[in-house]
């Protein structure tokens, strides 16, 4: 029951979020019941776009480097595209 709780707890209040460094754990900014797990190694500008609320969740944790590796893959597999296109 306690361990219970404790994931309900969590769910609420916190992301655990998955970059390229590892595992980060991030507060929410409004208690919201939702999976707390995100993986955002591969995110696209489109995930950015349908999660806000982790966006400034990250920001707001002064963890922003987070979201500048994701889009930092999302240049490189751009430009990757770009230069496939031109060979």
């Amino acid at each position: 029951m306690v361990a219970g709780a404790g994931l309900l707890y969590t769910s609420e209040n916190y992301y655990i979020v998955r970059g390229n460094e590892g595992v980060h754990v991030v507060p929410k900014i409004a208690g919201k019941i939702e999976f707390p797990y995100r993986d955002i190694r591969n995110f696209t500008v489109d995930d950015w776009r349908n999660n806000v609320s982790l966006g400034a969740a990250i920001v707001k944790a002064d963890k922003s480097e987070l979201m500048v590796d994701s889009l930092s893959n999302v240049r490189a597999n751009f430009d990757s595209l770009l230069n496939s296109l031109g060979e």
